[in-house]
């Protein structure tokens, strides 16, 4: 269970958010999945509207780009900014910083890892495209990785950019699935695949711990185990 103070400057609702978003990139780079937006989306949209911030947020489907290539993407507004963890490569990212590896630099990490995991886990040591958390840019490269623009657009991408058709089809689909009633959705989850389906279901049961003061909380959690 995530604790949320209730004596930070930020809006509860944005804390809570942020507490989401990261039990989903703990999730995603556990998992090394790619591509799972739309469950991700899901997961944090039910798991705010669990915990009782509901309202004003928006599940959105368009297009991101990514290395030349369009895909579709899920992501999260709340109050019109922008919310989207499921970036590409984060389990790469977290391996390298698990291992003190600088993910720019290419030839250490060709050398904790091989060329073969750096091709699979979409290794981008000269630019990433950053996390978005409430509008906010965090990024998820090395020390020398440039931040890449977010790339993500409402407008269907050009027939010349590669992967453009299979980027309309799958956008279609995901604003199909956003737009069902919640009552589709448990149908929905059963048609995902086994590790997408519990990456969804992670993230959707994260409840938070709302408490006050941490130090006080902190004391009578002590005076208790005496």
């Amino acid at each position: 269970m995530w604790k949320v103070s209730l004596d930070n400057p930020l809006s509860l609702r944005d804390r809570a958010a942020c507490a989401i978003a990261a039990e989903a990139v703990q999730a995603l780079c556990e998992t090394g999945l790619d591509g799972a937006s739309l469950a991700v989306t899901l997961g944090i949209r039910e798991a705010m509207i669990a915990n009782g911030f509901g309202d004003s947020v928006r599940a959105v489907a368009g297009y991101v780009s990514v290395g030349g290539y369009a895909r579709a993407h899920a992501w999260l507004e709340i109050d019109g900014r922008v919310l989207d963890v499921a970036g590409e490569g984060l389990a790469l990212c977290e391996a390298a910083r698990r291992l003190g590896v600088d993910y720019s630099d290419a030839i250490a990490m060709a050398k904790a890892f091989g060329p073969d995991a750096l091709r699979f886990g979409g290794h981008e040591p000269n630019a990433r495209r950053p996390l978005l958390v409430l509008n906010m840019s965090v990024p998820t490269g090395g020390t020398s990785t440039a931040l890449a623009r977010p790339g993500l657009t409402m407008r269907a991408p050009p027939a010349n950019v590669p992967g453009c058709q299979d980027a309309e089809k799958t956008r279609a689909k995901f604003a199909a699935v956003l737009s069902e009633p919640r009552t589709r959705l448990s149908d929905r989850v059963r048609e995902m695949p086994e590790e997408v389906a519990d990456v969804f279901h992670r993230v959707a049961s994260t409840r938070l711990d709302l408490v006050g003061d941490e130090r006080q909380r902190a004391a009578r959690l002590a005076a208790g185990a005496q």
